[in-house]
C-alpha cells in the first residue's frame, strides 16, 4: 500500500473536519467583563458575551463546581444554531462546548454528584455525559406519543432523575415570552413525572394529571419528590405537591389561602423545610421569606423582604440571595434571616421574561451569588462576590 502523508488523510475528510470544530469539544475564548455596579459599586462579572443568549439551568439544578473552578450554562455560539450544553472553566472564562446536534433543553443542565459528569435531556432523551472524554451516554427515552418538556431535576445523590413528560397532542408551539404562557394556559394537557434510575435506566410515572405540571424536585435524603402545577389561577390554589418516588401517597402540601401567591420554591439542604418568597394579597402587600415543614405542616415567616420573588438558601439557610421583582429597585439582594436584615449586592435590572428570569443562587461555599439576566439585551450570565457580607459554608 502507498504512504499517504497526514496533510493528505485529513484532506481526504473534509464533512469530518467540519463537524468536529463546529461540535462538541470545541473551545472559545473568554467573554468576561468586570464592572462596578452602578448602585453599590461592588464588583460584578458579566460572565457570557452579548452576541448570542446564553441561559443559566434551573435554580434547584448543581452547575457549579464546589470550588468554583468551573460551571455549566446552555449557550448559541453560532448563528442559526440551537443552543448547547457548555463547560465554563473559572476564573478563566474558556468555553468548552460539550453537547452537540438539535433540542437540547437549556434549563435540564445538571452537574452530577462527583463532578465528573453531567445530565441533560436532548430532543426527549436522558443522557449523561462524561466531563474529561465527552463520552455521551442515553439512559432513556421517551417513548411514543410524548415529549420531554424540558422540565427535570436531579437527586443529589444522582441516583434517580425525574423528568415532566406531555402528550404529543397536548403540544403547543413554544413562541417564547409572555405568548408562550398565555398558549400553555389555554388547556390543561395530559401531563406526567417520570422517575428514572440513572444507573439502570428503569423507569416509572409518579403523577399523571390533566394539568401543567413542572419543577420537579426530588426532596434532599428522602425518597420523596416535590412538583407543582403551573397554569390558570384555579390551578395554583393547589400549585405544591409531594409524592412518593414511587408514585404512592401523593398530596397538596400547601393548599393556597385566599388571595396569598408563592413564588418558586426549593428545598433546604437538608430536606426538611421549603423555601419560598409569600405575598399575602396577590402581590398588592408587602412580601415576606418563609419557609414550610412538610410533615409538620409548620409555615414560618424568616423575615420581610424587598419583592423578592426567586429566593434561594445557601448551605445551612442562614443567608437567603433573592432577586426583587419591584420594578423600582431591581435588585439582588443577601437576606439574614436570624436578624431580618437585608443588604443589597447589585441590580440586576432584568426585563423578566422567559429566558432572562434571574434565579440567584449561592456557590457552595456561600462566597459568590450567581444570576442571569438581560439588563444588557441579550440573557446572559453573571456572578458577584459576597466574600465580605456572607460567612463561609
Amino acid at each position: 500500500m502507498a504512504s499517504i502523508s497526514r496533510r493528505e488523510f485529513l484532506a481526504a475528510f473534509p464533512a469530518v473536519q467540519t463537524r468536529l470544530a463546529a461540535g462538541h469539544g470545541q473551545q472559545f475564548p473568554s467573554e468576561i467583563k468586570r464592572y462596578l455596579d452602578p448602585l453599590t459599586e461592588r464588583e460584578v462579572w458579566r460572565l457570557t458575551g452579548l452576541a448570542r443568549p446564553h441561559y443559566q439551568p434551573h435554580g434547584y439544578q448543581r452547575f457549579i463546581a464546589h470550588n468554583n473552578s468551573f460551571l455549566l450554562l446552555a449557550g448559541i455560539r453560532a448563528e442559526g444554531e440551537e443552543p448547547q450544553a457548555l463547560r465554563m472553566d473559572l476564573p478563566s472564562g474558556r468555553l468548552t462546548q460539550l453537547s452537540h446536534g438539535a433540542g437540547v433543553a437549556p434549563y435540564s443542565i445538571c452537574l452530577a454528584p462527583d463532578e465528573r459528569s453531567l445530565f441533560y435531556l436532548q430532543q426527549g432523551t436522558l443522557k449523561q455525559m462524561v466531563l474529561r472524554t465527552l463520552k455521551e451516554r442515553e439512559i432513556y427515552g421517551v417513548e411514543e406519543g410524548w415529549w420531554a418538556t424540558g422540565d427535570m431535576g436531579i437527586s443529589v445523590d444522582g441516583r434517580y432523575a425525574a423528568l415532566v413528560e406531555m402528550r404529543n397532542a397536548d403540544r403547543v408551539e413554544d413562541k417564547g415570552g409572555d405568548d408562550w404562557v398565555r398558549l400553555q394556559f389555554e388547556r390543561k394537557p395530559l401531563t406526567r413525572i417520570r422517575v428514572v434510575e440513572t444507573l439502570k435506566g428503569r423507569s416509572w410515572i409518579a403523577a399523571e394529571e390533566k394539568a401543567w405540571l413542572g419543577r420537579p424536585q426530588i426532596r434532599p435524603k428522602r425518597d420523596q419528590m416535590l412538583y407543582c402545577h403551573e397554569g390558570p389561577w384555579e390551578l395554583l390554589a393547589t400549585r405544591l405537591w409531594l409524592v412518593n418516588l414511587d408514585g404512592k401517597q401523593k398530596y397538596n402540601v400547601r393548599p393556597r389561602q385566599e388571595d396569598e401567591e408563592l413564588g418558586p420554591e426549593y428545598w433546604t439542604a437538608d430536606g426538611k423545610l421549603l423555601g419560598y418568597a409569600h405575598y399575602s394579597d396577590h402581590g398588592r402587600h408587602k412580601a415576606t421569606v418563609r419557609t414550610f415543614d412538610p410533615d409538620t405542616r409548620q409555615e414560618q415567616v424568616l423575615s420581610p423582604c424587598t419583592q423578592f420573588w426567586h429566593v434561594r438558601g445557601n448551605r445551612d439557610n442562614s443567608a437567603i440571595v433573592g432577586a426583587s421583582r419591584s420594578k423600582v429597585g431591581p435588585n439582588i439582594y443577601v437576606l439574614f434571616p436570624l436578624t431580618e436584615r437585608e443588604l443589597t449586592v447589585c441590580e440586576h435590572l432584568s426585563s423578566g421574561k422567559r429566558g432572562a428570569a434571574v434565579r440567584p443562587v449561592f456557590s457552595a461555599d456561600s462566597q459568590w451569588v450567581y444570576f442571569s439576566s438581560d439588563r444588557e439585551g441579550t440573557p446572559a450570565l453573571y456572578r458577584a462576590g459576597v466574600s465580605d457580607l456572607v460567612e463561609k459554608t
